[in-house]
Formats: C-alpha cells, sequence, structure tokens
C-alpha cells in the first residue's frame, strides 16, 4: 500500500510537521512519499525554511508562485501523488500522538469497503494567547463534538481535509470545486458531493492538534470572507449549510429586514465584543447570520 501525504501551504513553516510524519512514516515500514506544495506564498523566509523538506527523504517541496485558492492547490496535489491513499492535512497541524501513521494504515487495512476515513481535529486545552481568543473558545466549542462516535453520526457534514485518509480514485473522480478559491467551504461542498455520490465515510480518533490561529481580527475577517463564499457557491452549497438554513428560516418568518438593520446598529458593539479576550459565541452566530442576510 503506497501512502501519499500531501500537504498545501500559504506563508507558514511546516518543516516540523513534515520531519514528524517522516520519522513515523519510516517506522512503518509501507511505500509512501510527502509533498508539500506552497500556493504562492509571498514571505521567502518562509518558503526558505520550508524547502529544507528535501533533505528528508522521500519528501518533495514544490514553489508555486501563483496562489491559485484552497480547492485548486488541493487538485494539483492530487495530481501530484502517486499514492493508492492520500492523506491530506493542514500546515499548521501538529503530530501529537506517537501511533498518529500507524493508526491510519491499520484503518485502510481494516476499512471494508470504506473509501475516506478521517481521523479530527483537536485544540490546546489552554488559551494561547487572549489574541486569539474568538478563534479559540469558537474551536474549543466545537471540539466538544468531535469524537469519532458524533462525527459518524452526520459522516459527511464532519468532512475534513485537515486531517482526511482518501483513496485516490475517489479524488480523480470527485476533484475539488475550484469555484471554492477564497477561504471557507470547499470541505463542506466536497462532503455535499460525495454524499450525493455514495462514497463510504468512517471516522476514527486520530486527531492532529491544529495551532494555526488567527488573531481575533484577522479570523472575523475570514469568518466574512467565508460568508462571501458561501453566498457566491449558491444552491450548490447554501441549503447544505447551517447559516444558510438559519437565513432561509429568517426569509421565511419576514425577519431578514430587521436582523440586517440591527446588525447595522449594533455592529460596532458586537465587533468589540468579538474582538475582545472573552467573546460571546451567540453574538458570533448572530453577526454571522445578519452578514450573509446582507450579502
Amino acid at each position: 500500500m503506497f501512502l501519499s501525504v500531501i500537504i498545501p501551504t500559504y506563508n507558514y513553516r511546516c518543516y516540523t510537521l513534515v520531519a514528524d510524519l517522516q520519522r513515523q512514516l519510516e517506522a512503518v515500514g509501507e511505500p509512501y512519499e510527502i509533498i508539500v506544495a506552497e500556493d504562492g506564498s509571498k514571505d521567502q523566509v518562509t518558503i526558505i525554511a520550508n524547502h529544507k523538506i528535501i533533505d528528508l527523504p522521500n519528501c518533495r517541496h514544490l514553489i508555486r508562485k501563483e496562489n491559485v485558492g484552497r480547492a485548486a492547490i488541493r487538485n494539483f496535489l492530487v495530481s501530484e501523488a502517486k499514492g493508492e491513499w492520500l492523506l491530506f492535512m493542514d500546515s499548521d497541524a501538529r503530530v501529537i500522538s506517537s501511533d498518529y501513521i500507524s493508526t491510519y494504515i491499520n484503518a485502510i487495512k481494516e476499512a471494508a469497503g470504506h473509501q475516506i476515513i478521517i481521523g479530527g481535529l483537536r485544540h490546546t486545552d489552554r488559551l494561547p494567547s487572549p489574541e486569539v481568543s474568538l478563534r479559540y473558545y469558537y474551536e474549543k466549542e466545537a471540539d466538544q463534538h468531535r469524537s469519532a462516535a458524533e462525527r459518524q453520526q452526520h459522516p459527511f457534514q464532519h468532512l475534513t481535509t485537515f486531517n482526511m485518509c482518501v483513496l485516490r480514485s475517489v479524488m480523480m473522480n470527485t476533484p475539488f470545486d475550484e469555484d471554492c478559491r477564497e477561504y471557507g467551504y470547499e470541505d463542506a461542498l466536497l462532503g455535499v458531493t460525495l454524499k450525493n455520490k455514495g462514497v463510504s465515510v468512517m471516522h476514527i480518533d486520530n486527531p492532529l492538534e491544529h495551532t494555526g490561529l488567527e488573531p481575533n481580527k484577522k479570523y472575523l475577517a475570514k469568518v466574512e470572507t467565508a460568508l462571501h463564499t458561501l453566498h457566491s457557491l449558491g444552491d450548490k452549497m447554501v441549503p447544505h449549510s447551517h447559516v444558510g438554513q438559519a437565513a432561509e428560516k429568517a426569509r421565511k418568518w419576514f425577519l431578514s429586514l430587521p436582523i440586517i438593520m440591527l446588525l447595522h446598529i449594533l455592529r460596532p458593539l458586537l465587533r468589540h465584543n468579538l474582538l475582545s479576550e472573552k467573546p460571546n459565541l451567540k453574538v458570533l452566530a448572530f453577526y454571522k447570520l445578519g452578514y450573509f442576510l446582507s450579502l
């Protein structure tokens, strides 16, 4: 069994991640490769640091000057990979178990017809910095529902390429939708497409730790970008998203305009809360709904 680990990155140092993975892959003794692709990264210091990856056996570091977006860079990596199975992950992941790779290898061998295996993610138990409180508390709330058993109840809603092993043939037949160029929803849209095709998904407890928590202002801007992405995808994704479903209910109950007006009036106060050290997640949910309705 040949395993290809594929990691897109943008201005993020991931040599340590690759080195940790490479050591585990060597230990299990199966054929493997690790491919990292810079998606138009501009930080030359980071690119140079990442380029040390080529010194590791069976590892490649591809430098692409154009930023093609989150979907297209993953499709490119799939085309470069040689493995029967592909292990997708993000560059801001951290390996937190010594048997991470062997757990996936065993799951693949015992998959019994499953075409996708998803290991999950988690976050540190301590707030790294007050500056990242919004993303941190949002993710920690979500962590409470990220056990394999809970994810398996709605397997496609929890599909994420942060930590996903998939047959290469599945991705060749069902590539990422390259309309997802900006941040957000490329994973979710892939999940909808794969569900419609009847692909089999198995969730396991084999998490990576997410380390790339953005400062509050930057994360809130990414939330807004994701909502623009969702809006642009229209019926392909909106009816399958939580905020899209909430927006449809608001329209049905003639609440769209009141919500938009309330957001406009309260926006400075809402942003003040969301950018503070102790943001309220209910405020975030209202902000997302109002922002989406206003698009």
